[in-house]
Formats: structure tokens, sequence, C-alpha cells
């Protein structure tokens, strides 16, 4: 077995209290190679293996507060505002376990005894007035100005006109279908509009995949005939392009544009962002400055922001700036005010900006929770404490 597969193996053990004390031994070897950043992505695989049976989503919970108090606790020590865990004296065969990095991975130990009681005395206490997280959900804009509720899921024919078929699923997506030799199908165009604390799927003509993330606007034609296909987009917006050479692939928002011949990658485009960011996971992309007039190529694994006329590069992990498709918070030293602002737009929420600290956070969240659970994952990652008046949040002084 290879030494990660085997690492991933025994903290599995541990996490279900199922490790003996030479298996502990051993993880507790690895603790004092491992960089924080491995630490966090044990506890990240873990919560991507659980299902969604309703057992494992209460094992899902505890998972999460888990990592939240080990990610709290690590901060906590890369600031050095907690002194190292005392213990008591070992015995002979685990004295050498009590050096610092090991008294670290004691207090994992620890919390990990706590958490599973923290968590069902939260359920006891829950009032049962939680904001609830978004829904699948938007309108469909027609050309002549109607508009098309796309909450109610139901399979059926929205609209056939012009060689196009527009069909609802059952699962609450929308297919576009149109007849490659009608022309007029490029002039047609339609608009997707998810409301704060909603999100879609649509299926282009072309095939391209796209999920339009909460209060965003996807613009686009019925059907792409000519050199090019082009939509436009205000929001946020995750992309999977069907390849085509001859045809290349343009994402138009505010003052730049992604353009991409088959590709997978997100573009971020709030107005009131006043940013603009192409965050590439899979293939090329060009990402393009329209007032600049320069351009940048992106690969695998790197980020294009356009903020106040400045063109950017840098390299991130893609994946985590596109979990909120697969409704996951994922923030890696996030600053508290965007993790807010996530939050407000998939809740529907107001947050008092002026009461947050300067502070950033790592935390990995599901979307599918109640808002008072995600609160909660932050309050015990961050040490804040928060104040929910109505639909209104803020941090408590």
């Amino acid at each position: 077995m290879k030494r990660e597969d085997k690492k991933e193996e025994l903290y599995q053990r541990f996490l279900k209290n199922e490790a003996t004390s030479a298996e502990l031994t051993t993880l507790f070897d690895w603790f004092a190679v491992v960089n924080e950043e491995e630490l966090r992505e044990l506890i990240v695989s873990a919560l991507a293996q659980v299902s969604t049976t309703k057992a494992d989503r209460t094992h899902e919970a505890h998972l999460q507060v888990l990592h939240a108090q080990i990610n709290a606790r690590i901060n906590e020590l890369n600031r050095g505002t907690v002194p190292l865990a005392t213990q008591e004296q070992p015995s002979p065969s685990f004295r050498r376990l009590f050096s610092p990095v090991y008294k670290v991975a004691a207090s994992l130990l620890l919390i990990c005894g706590v958490a599973w009681l923290g968590y069902q005395e939260f359920i006891k206490t829950e009032d049962g007035s939680a904001i609830l997280p978004g829904c699948n959900c938007a309108t469909l804009v027609l050309p002549d100005g109607s508009n098309v509720d796309l909450k109610v899921s139901k399979d059926s024919v929205l609209r056939a006109y012009s060689g196009v078929t527009i069909h609802r699923t059952a699962d609450g997506r929308l297919i576009y279908t149109a007849d490659a030799h009608e022309r007029n199908t490029a002039a047609v165009l339609n608009s997707i509009v998810t409301p704060l604390g909603g999100r879609y799927r649509i299926s282009l003509s072309d095939g391209t995949m796209v999920v339009l993330n909460s209060g965003s606007r996807l613009d686009f034609p019925v059907g792409f005939h000519g050199d090019k296909r082009e939509v436009r987009l205000t929001g946020e917006a995750y992309f999977e392009v069907t390849k085509d050479p001859l045809k290349p692939f343009i994402v138009t928002s505010g003052a730049g544009s992604t353009e991409v011949l088959g590709t997978k990658f997100n573009v971020s485009s709030y107005p009131e962002d006043k940013f603009i960011s192409t965050t590439l996971l899979e293939g090329k992309v060009r990402f393009i400055s329209a007032r600049m007039d320069t351009a940048v190529v992106l690969k695998p694994g790197e980020q294009a922001n356009l903020s106040s006329g400045q063109l950017s590069v840098r390299e991130v992990n893609a994946a985590d700036f596109m979990g909120w498709k697969d409704n996951k918070f994922i923030f890696r030293d996030a600053a508290l005010a965007h993790i807010m602002k996530q939050l407000s737009r998939w809740y529907n929420i107001e947050v008092d900006y002026n009461s947050l600290p300067d502070r950033n956070i790592y935390a990995n969240i599901s979307a599918d929770v109640p808002l008072s659970e995600v609160l909660r994952m932050l309050s015990v990652t961050s040490g804040l404490k928060f104040k929910v008046e109505g639909r209104r949040i803020s941090v408590m002084k």
C-alpha cells in the first residue's frame, strides 16, 4: 500500500475511533511531517466521502464541526496566541509522543472526543426559525419579454419555435436543442436570471453546460451560427464548454471577456464586487481586458483578476472557486467579508459589513444546511459570535 493511501486509511480509522495505540502512534508520526494543508485535506476528503443518507448527513455535520475546530486550533497556533496543550505524564511507551508537535496532535484527539457532544447539544437547542439555503430556481426571459418561472421541477417542453426546443427536465435543468440547419436561431436571444438564493443549470444548444450562481444573469442565443459562440454574463457561472475548434466560445462580462475552445472554468463578475475573475480548472483560456486592450492565457490552476484597471494572474486551487456549484463553501485563508458576501447571495440575507473584523478564515462547509449551521462552523473556527436579527447578520463586539 502506498504511503499516502496508508495515511488516509489510518486517518479514517482515527475519525471512527477504531485506531489502535500503534496506529495512533504511526498517525502522530505523520503529523510531525505533514503541513497544515495536508491535515485540512484529509478532513476535506473525509467530508467528501460521506453519502447523502439521513444518518450520514448527521455524520457529515459532526465531521464539519471537527473540521472547523481543527482549523481553529491550527489558526491559533499559527498566530502564536494559544500555548501548546499540557498533558499528564505519559507512559514510557508513549513518552516520545509529547514533543510540541505531538501535543498539537493529542489536542486533536480531545477535539474529536467533544465535537460530537457539542453537535448533539446544538441539535437539541435549534429553535426551528432557521434561514434555509437557496433553491434550484430561476426565471427564463423570452424575446417578447415574457417570463417563465423555472422553480417548478416538472418535465416539460417549454417552447418549440424557429427550429429550437426548450426542454425542462424533472431534476430542474433547462436544455436547448437547435436544428443545425436553422440559421435564424442565432438572432433569437434568451436570458436566464437567478434570484438571490437561487442557482440553475442550463445546457446550451451546442452542448455547453452552464451552472448559474445566485443573483446572476446569462444572455445567450438559442442557437450558435457563424464563426463564434458568444454569451454575456452578469454575476457568476461555471462553464463546461463543448469543444469546437472552428467556433471559439466567448464569455463577455463587464470590461473583460474569456475566450475558449473547450474547457472547464469559472467566471465571477458581480457589479458590486468591482472585479472580474476567471479561474481555470481544465484546458486553456484567454482572458481579455477590453479597456486595457491586453490579454493573458491561463493554464489549469490559474486565475486572472481584473480590478481597478489592473490585470493580474495567480496560482490557485481552482476547485475551491467552483465548490459552490456542488453546494459547498470552500474558503482557504479567505477574508471574512468575502465569506459573508458569498453567504448573503445564497441565503438572501443582509450583512452588516461594518461589524466585521479584519479576519481570514479556513472553512469547508455544506451549502445544503440552514444558515445557523454555517454560522456555527464559522464561530467555532474564528471565535467570533454572530447576531441574527430577522435576515440581518452582524458580528457581536
